[in-house]
């Protein structure tokens, strides 16, 4: 199978605690988002979102 660059951005904070983590447990990143991929493609975990809003007095 063929490798391909994969680049994005996420929080910065965020991404020192996964790569300490990684360190930490002697994986390699890519292998660790690459699981996380194959876990969502079938549906092993799911996303949820929430939508939050404040309304303004007075209007």
């Amino acid at each position: 199978m063929a490798r391909k660059s994969f680049t994005t951005t996420v929080d910065e904070d965020l991404q020192k605690a996964f790569k300490k983590s990684c360190i930490e447990r002697d994986e390699k990143m890519n292998d660790v988002l690459e699981a996380f991929m194959h876990s969502y493609i079938n549906e092993e975990f799911v996303i949820k979102k929430e939508v939050k809003y404040t309304l303004q007095k007075g209007k």
